[in-house]
């Protein structure tokens, strides 16, 4: 089905679409245009019917109707476009297609149709033998209670012209006005029956269902199947356990359901009193609540609440809110992750406070509930907020190592004094403030080192490697070397010409942080490998990456970096020249 305007193919659209797609032509178009537009390509499925119905949960399309066609009440719009939709259906003469409609509805809803177009009179629905096939049952029903409201009024009119006549004549003969008082208590007896008669006719559909005006809690109980009152029952018992309190203070909010705390909820004989209530109302009082449905009759369901479980709960909080103030700073997590941590103020629960605010609470178990926890605040020291600019590893470079003896433990003992370390804007970093002295009096153990072109034992042996592993993370990052120099004897753990070494105080290795943010250095061993991050801001780099590497060339080796940007390399810049012995 194709609209003229839109070009839209209905059959093409998802659900919802179709939804909207009906809801925009209702919404824009006169509505027996719109009807007709739709159901003249309805097929067997009933799926334009179908979609036309749940556009009657929007409530500007109802509101769009009611407007159209000058209907006082919403409860008249959905029977009104059930009338619309037989209408047209009977128009195409689509027989099969009304049929599957009836066919698919429940009694409940044959009457209500039924009981609209016989009001209303409307001929074409009269006139359809489908329509008569499902509804000709209900006619008499309905005509009846058409007659006899109009009966009523009737009666009740002549009885009030009777009286004030009589009144305004002053009957004088007794034996007349005998007469007259037996007339009119025949009338009152047949309008009194007939009026029964009716109301019966009311309450009769309340067979099974409970009365209006009864409650569980909040939930209106009229029209429903006393069959359904145990799911009813059992899904306000979830609703009241699910609920939820939750306590802020300073620090945190902590969110804790009814049933977390041990609050639960009792409907033991609940379904058999609202039965028992409801079954044996009088007759005045069904026809009292149907003719007048408001609040009536109450039933409550609510949670058992003692003192152990307010103890517990404030036990619980303890537990959670009680903490010491902690200042601010750059945290390293378990995954070697770098973030700003603003610290936490301190917090020491009131105890008594907490318990009597608690139970005042939860004397009512709303679905959400707040409370401010009491309690003592320490304030904490926030003083290097700048540091969560550190948002992002830029670069990362890891080595292999025998993780044993002198040489491991130097190398994890040295990884340990680099981590955290903290370099500003356009601050140095020394290689040996960090991580030397090398001596025994700073830890470190004697093992193998390269010293004036041949192999030796001293103190420290070892921490070359993490300098070298450094320095291949630092130009990854593009920061600038400042002192560098390579081993005598070309190491095994990163690219020949791309190694760095350090000795004693005399051999440094050095880089600066020319970017405007700080940078800091993550290193951490697991097992049998060594690794260096470098973090700081995501913007630092400017969307740039750097790759060294290194190229043999008489007898030496070349190094070099590139910086490369959207994919291309924009720079190849030298960095230095490594010549190694071979023995």
């Amino acid at each position: 089905m194709k609209n003229a305007v839109t070009n839209t193919n209905f059959n093409d659209l998802n659900n919802t679409q179709k939804v909207n797609y009906v809801k925009n032509l209702l919404f824009n178009s006169e509505i027996n245009e719109a009807f007709d537009l739709l159901l003249k390509n309805e097929k067997k499925d009933l799926k334009i019917i179908n979609t036309i119905l749940k556009t009657l949960k929007d409530e500007l399309i109802i509101k769009r109707i009611k407007q159209q066609y000058n209907l006082e009440d919403e409860k008249y719009v959905r029977p009104f476009v059930y009338s619309r939709i037989i209408a047209i259906l009977c128009f195409h003469n689509k027989q099969i297609i009304l049929n599957n409609l009836f066919k698919n509805m429940n009694e409940e809803q044959i009457k209500e149709i039924a009981a609209y177009e016989y009001q209303n009179k409307t001929d074409v629905s009269l006139n359809s033998k489908v329509f008569n096939k499902y509804c000709l049952k209900y006619k008499q029903q309905v005509l009846d209670e058409l007659e006899l409201d109009k009966t009523e009024i009737l009666m009740l009119d002549e009885v009030k012209q009777e009286y004030n006549s009589l009144d305004k004549k002053k009957i004088k003969n007794k034996h007349r006005l005998s007469y007259v008082i037996l007339f009119f208590v025949v009338i009152f007896l047949v309008v009194f029956c007939l009026l029964i008669n009716n109301y019966y006719t009311l309450i009769k559909k309340y067979d099974g269902r409970i009365y209006p005006g009864i409650y569980v809690n909040d939930i209106d109980l009229s029209g429903k199947k006393t069959s359904e009152l145990n799911n009813i029952i059992e899904k306000e018992k979830n609703k009241i356990e699910s609920g939820t309190i939750t306590i802020t203070n300073v620090n945190n909010d902590y969110t804790f359901t009814y049933k977390e705390l041990g609050i639960t909820v009792n409907t033991n004989n609940l379904e058999k009193e609202i039965k028992n209530y409801n079954n044996n109302l009088s007759l005045f009082d069904k026809i009292k609540m149907v003719k007048n449905p408001k609040r009536n009759k109450t039933f409550y369901l609510n949670g058992s609440l003692n003192d152990n479980i307010i103890d517990n709960f404030v036990l619980l909080l303890q537990d959670k809110l009680n903490v010491n103030a902690r200042n601010d700073g750059i945290k390293i997590d378990s995954n070697h992750n770098v973030y700003y941590d603003k610290g936490e103020k301190g917090f020491t629960l009131d105890v008594d406070k907490t318990k009597t605010e608690v139970e005042k609470a939860l004397k009512t178990l709303e679905k959400e509930k707040k409370l401010q926890a009491p309690g003592k605040v320490v304030n904490n020291e926030v003083k290097y907020e700048y540091l969560s600019n550190i948002n992002k590893k830029v670069s990362s470079y890891t080595t292999y190592f025998v993780n044993a003896g002198n040489r491991g433990h130097n190398i994890s003992l040295a990884s340990k004094r680099l981590n955290g370390t903290l370099i500003m804007p356009d601050e140095t970093f020394s290689y040996l403030k960090t991580v030397g002295p090398y001596g025994s009096s700073n830890g470190y153990l004697p093992a193998p080192i390269y010293l004036n072109g041949d192999t030796a034992t001293e103190n420290g042996g070892g921490i070359c490697q993490l300098a070298s592993t450094t320095y291949m993370a630092q130009l990854k990052a593009g920061l600038k070397t400042v002192s560098r120099r390579g081993h005598t004897f070309a190491p095994n753990y990163v690219p020949k010409g791309l190694d760095a070494t350090v000795y004693s105080t005399t051999t440094d290795y050095k880089f600066k942080n020319q970017y405007k943010y700080p940078v800091y250095l993550v290193s951490y061993v697991n097992g049998n490998y060594l690794t260096v991050d470098i973090w700081t801001n995501e913007n630092a780099l400017e969307g740039k990456t750097y790759e060294p590497y290194s190229v043999a060339s008489n007898g030496g080796y070349l190094a070099y970096l590139k910086t490369i940007k959207d994919g291309k390399v924009i720079e190849t810049k030298y960095l230095d020249r490594s010549v190694y012995k071979t023995n």
